[in-house]
């Protein structure tokens, strides 16, 4: 079985767009350790750089509704690659390629009220696409979970900064 699932928070933007397969976005997600050393009562902090890619309504909602700082669940699988740099040198690089993703709190001092306009903006393109039918692959519910997460990420939620606990968007199974 090849999963994983991590904690963590976003190192940079997400960066990504369209190719011909369709829509992607790679981010980085750090993750932390804290430890006790065994000789000292002091703790140890190490952190670990996952490089993540998502692709479709996931890479859309990432590069709409994460920012540095962002703090997310993401459930998929190690995919690893292998090529050949300018010198010809075999180079080798691990990537999570992200098949759920759970927001769970915002980036301090992000600016709510420009995301949500984005986020907006992003709701408005996907609607007219399903309304001449450029888009089958998302849902009403899926629309519905966009909009909720517009709506926690402008007034907030109670007891904290989070996204809400319906903020999850899955890649759907082919």
């Amino acid at each position: 079985m090849n999963r994983v699932q991590l904690i963590g928070r976003l190192g940079r933007d997400p960066e990504g767009g369209r190719s011909g397969k369709g829509c992607y976005a790679k981010f980085s997600l750090a993750t932390h350790r804290f430890r006790s050393g065994r000789q000292s009562v002091a703790t140890v902090d190490h952190t670990e750089w996952h490089a993540l890619v998502c692709y479709d309504r996931l890479a859309e909602i990432a590069l709409e509704f994460l920012t540095r700082g962002s703090e997310v669940y993401v459930e998929g699988r190690l995919r690893s690659k292998r090529w050949l740099d300018r010198e010809g040198k075999e180079q080798r690089s691990v990537e999570i390629r992200v098949d759920e993703l759970r927001m769970l709190r915002h980036a301090s001092g992000a600016d709510r009220a420009a995301t949500a306009a984005k986020g907006m903006a992003s709701i408005e393109n996907v609607l007219k696409d399903l309304a001449v039918g450029l888009r089958t692959d998302v849902s009403l519910t899926d629309l519905a979970d966009m909009l909720r997460v517009l709506r926690t990420n402008l007034v907030g939620e109670e007891g904290g900064e989070g996204y809400g606990r319906d903020a999850v968007a899955r890649r759907p199974m082919t």
